[in-house]
Order: structure tokens, then C-alpha cells, then sequence
């Protein structure tokens, strides 16, 4: 191996396990013990029958690279893993659910000695369970706040579909040709999401 991709891997080494024991562990984030931004979701789904169970689920990632090591051998950023949560989802009428969550759920912190690295809530879904399947809807939080609400379609087939074990329900966006020619033989499920305010 060439020195300069040895003293590299070196170095990321020493940063991922040396530094946690000075700084925050990568490996264990912190939750935030003050968080303040709320969010609600709010998912609704025109199906052609009951749902079992509906959840809700965010992920939290570290979103500035550039408090992180960088292996100058592979030419990226050793991050530390994203962090997912379960969110309760409440009925509201037949159609509609609402849960909420915490944009701020995890604690900035330096991990490497590199500076601080912010978390942010990065991708939000709303699945809908029937017969152990999840027709999952959802998007990157950014697009719901810039473009509003977000809607995928499902073949009704697919929920009377016994047989899609691990497979769940595969999504179309409106201008799928098969669900602008065919919309008769598609259900919406549509989430959007918004911050609460004080």
C-alpha cells in the first residue's frame, strides 16, 4: 500500500477510535436533552380497505461532512451512522393519521476534533401496514417544507395481495404513465408535513 494511503487510513483510525474517548462517540449519539422544534406529519391514505397499523419514521443524520474524517484513499467522509425513530401515528378520521417529531432528537456534538457535527432530520415516511406489508410513503423533509405536501399512488391489487411477503407495496408518482392512463386501479397515500409553532 502507498505511504500516503497508509498515513491515511492511520489517520482514520486514530480519529474514529481515539478521539471518542476526548470527544462525543460516533458510534452512540446523544440525544438532545432540550429539544425544541416540533414537527407534525400528517399522512393520508384513500385505500380500498382498513389498515392494520399506520407508523411513522424519521432519520436522523449528520449533515456537515465536514466534521468528519476524510480517507483520502477511498475519497469520502467516514460518517457516523444515521439514527432512525418510530413515530406514533394517531387516527384522526378514516382517511387521516398525525404524529409528530422532533427535529432536533439528536445532539450536535464533536466527535473527531474536527469541529461540531449538526444533526438534522433528513427523510420522513409514513407507513401503512396490512397483512404484515407496508405501503410506505415519504420524501426528504427539506422537499416536504419547499414543496408541500407529497403524494405516491398503490395498486389496489397490492393490498389484496396476500403474496407480497418482504415485498410491500411498490409506489408510482402522478405522472407514472400506467396511473394517469389507469387512475381507476391506483389508491393515494399522501404526507405532508409541517413545523409547529409556539
Amino acid at each position: 500500500m502507498p505511504l500516503r494511503a497508509t498515513t491515511a487510513l492511520i489517520l482514520t483510525i486514530a480519529l474514529t477510535t481515539g478521539c471518542s474517548a476526548m470527544h462525543g462517540d460516533p458510534k452512540n449519539p446523544t440525544k438532545n436533552p432540550h429539544p425544541v422544534k416540533r414537527y407534525e406529519i400528517t399522512a393520508t391514505a384513500d385505500s380500498p380497505g382498513p389498515w392494520d397499523s399506520i407508523k411513522g419514521y424519521i432519520s436522523y443524520e449528520v449533515v456537515n461532512k465536514e466534521c468528519t474524517p476524510e480517507n483520502e484513499f477511498l475519497g469520502v467522509h467516514i460518517m457516523p451512522r444515521s439514527v432512525g425513530l418510530d413515530i406514533e401515528m394517531k387516527r384522526i378520521d378514516e382517511k387521516t393519521w398525525k404524529g409528530s417529531f422532533l427535529r432536533d432528537y439528536m445532539l450536535d456534538d464533536d466527535y473527531y476534533g474536527l469541529g461540531v457535527c449538526h444533526w438534522d432530520a433528513t427523510s420522513v415516511t409514513a407507513n401503512f401496514i396490512i397483512h404484515t406489508e407496508a405501503f410506505g410513503s415519504g420524501d426528504l423533509l427539506h422537499v416536504f417544507l419547499q414543496k408541500g405536501p407529497q403524494t405516491l399512488y398503490f395498486k389496489k391489487k397490492q393490498y389484496w395481495d396476500r403474496s407480497l411477503t418482504n415485498i410491500g407495496g411498490l409506489s408510482s408518482s402522478a405522472d407514472n404513465q400506467e396511473v394517469m392512463r389507469h387512475p381507476e386501479d391506483f389508491f393515494p397515500i399522501t404526507v405532508a408535513v409541517k413545523e409547529i409553532t409556539p
